[in-house]
């Protein structure tokens, strides 16, 4: 059995996303796959079971059929945290060891995914290091592309505590600007270092797509009309803030979007229903007239009211633009193309001396 550990140097990086792809391609090669995550951080109540959301969702797609306790055996709870405070040996190594055991009987290869820090856990007593080397996992690094040097600093310094564990790392989100340095620049410094590049993974709009229930959540909206629409994926946000006519030619260039303006611009609203439109959304808790209002209904598209301003409410789309989530079937089936597409599979089977 042979374990893969997914980590990160920040968090929302993708590590669900090579997760997910990694899984779906060994199986579709016709290895057993298990998957494992040490410490969930996303309690979600099944029954009177507590797991992690994630790991729930990832163990579906995933089609691991093992007790939810034994693919990810720690929830950091408020309760676990506290007990921690309180100085309670809580033998988070031997449940986890255990659990990791449990989970890999039968398996060829075991895909684990960690909080983002090799530090992650030292608080508890098990760092994720020191899951690596206990399970004697390979490593692979996934980041988001931020800051250059931040990210090259990570990779360098993993790969030094590492050593031979590293497989290997991802650049993910890629600005397609961006994409010539990475390949031109960045990778050929990395191996110079010593670090091999498995894969670079531009921004995807559909993977990058939020569902209007998502955006309604974080900014506490108020849906007007349409609620049976909420699960569609929105992949641009545009703010309706110049004049009719430049709207006009502006909106029917963008596909799969969410106009943001205030209620009272009933100029801007006529256009954008005019145009592809996913959804609106009414900034500073200004209603739309009763004649917007039906126009939408009879398109099919929600409108949302939302308490904030529109800098405030693009803001916050735009962060949740930033976090991949895949829990939509398209994206899972998106996610498996990726990967399979961008990932150097080729390479990580022959480091692992895997047959396909």
């Amino acid at each position: 059995m042979i374990p893969i550990f997914i980590a990160s140097l920040s968090t929302f990086s993708g590590k669900n996303l090579i997760c997910l792809g990694l899984g779906l391609k060994f199986k579709k090669d016709g290895h057993k796959i298990g998957y494992f995550k040490p410490v969930g951080f996303s309690p979600i109540h099944l029954g009177d079971v507590i797991t992690d959301e994630d790991a729930l969702f990832l163990s579906k797609v995933l089609e691991v059929n093992e007790p939810l306790d034994s693919i990810c055996p720690v929830i950091l709870t408020d309760d676990l945290i506290k007990r921690l405070m309180e100085g309670e040996e809580l033998h988070i190594r031997q449940k986890t060891m255990a659990a990791f055991h449990q989970a890999s009987a039968g398996k060829d290869i075991m895909i684990a995914r960690g909080i983002g820090r090799l530090s992650g856990g030292t608080s508890l007593g098990f760092s994720e290091l020191d899951f690596i080397q206990e399970s004697d996992a390979r490593v692979i690094f996934v980041d988001k592309f931020e800051s250059s040097i931040d990210m090259l600093d990570g990779f360098i310094y993993a790969s030094k505590i590492l050593k031979d564990k590293l497989l290997g790392v991802v650049f993910n989100l890629i600005p397609p600007a961006r994409l010539p340095y990475v390949q031109n620049t960045l990778i050929p410094f990395l191996k110079a270092n010593g670090i091999t590049t498995l894969g670079i993974i531009p921004k995807d709009p559909v993977l990058g797509a939020v569902p209007i229930k998502e955006i309604v959540h974080s900014l506490q909206g108020k849906v007007l009309c349409c609620e049976d629409k909420i699960d569609d994926l929105i992949e641009h946000f545009v703010i309706g803030a110049m004049n009719v006519e430049s709207a006009l030619r502006y909106f029917r260039k963008v596909s799969n979007k969410a106009v943001i303006t205030g209620g009272d611009r009933s100029d801007i609203l006529l256009a954008a229903l005019e145009t592809p439109t996913k959804c609106l959304i009414l900034t500073g808790e200004l209603y739309p007239s009763a004649s917007i209002l039906g126009r939408a209904q009879e398109a099919g598209i929600p409108v949302v009211v939302v308490g904030s301003d529109t800098a405030e409410t693009i803001e916050t789309c735009e962060n949740l633009s930033g976090c991949l989530s895949l829990h939509f079937k398209s994206k899972v089936q998106r996610a498996a193309e990726v990967v399979e597409r961008e990932i150097d599979f080729h390479t990580i089977y022959q480091q692992l001396k895997l047959s396909k």
